[in-house]
């Protein structure tokens, strides 16, 4: 005859251990990042789609190391400024992301990154799409410190 206590702690352990598993920070090889909001609308447009590209791109690539929380980053384009210098551009961009704990939406860190981007021939457009890349990407290089810290 089967006991009833026995199949209750076998389902019992099956269940913890499946919690485990799936509150686990980060499993191999997903980053312990998340994108959440994205803002990027300013005087010059709506730069929504670009800026969601290179955050993701930016957290698939990003070297984050084993982390001790999932965080969620969400992003906010400060600045994109343009101008036209000569035959080509000048670009200045600053984005700002505030990176969450994930389980209790708390704050854990901001960082920022800016840059600026000048080429003799180029359109107004590239040089923006330059200067927004470099400013991810500085933002990018202190997220994995943030991550690792505390």
């Amino acid at each position: 005859m089967r006991r009833p206590l026995r199949g209750f702690r076998l389902e019992a352990w099956l269940v913890l251990g499946a919690l485990l598993v799936t509150s686990a920070p980060s499993s191999a090889g997903e980053p312990p990042v998340t994108l959440g909001e994205v803002r990027a609308r300013t005087e010059s447009g709506d730069f929504s789609v670009p800026l969601r590209v290179l955050l993701r791109d930016g957290i698939a690539r990003t070297p984050f190391g084993p982390a001790r929380a999932v965080f969620v980053l969400s992003a906010t384009l400060v600045r994109l400024d343009s101008e036209r210098v000569g035959h080509g551009a000048r670009a200045t961009a600053a984005v700002s992301f505030v990176l969450r704990r994930a389980r209790e939406q708390s704050l854990y860190a901001l960082v920022n990154g800016h840059a600026t981007a000048e080429e003799p021939d180029a359109t107004l457009g590239e040089t923006r799409a330059d200067a927004l890349r470099a400013a991810v990407e500085s933002a990018f290089r202190r997220l994995p410190e943030a991550v690792l810290a505390r």
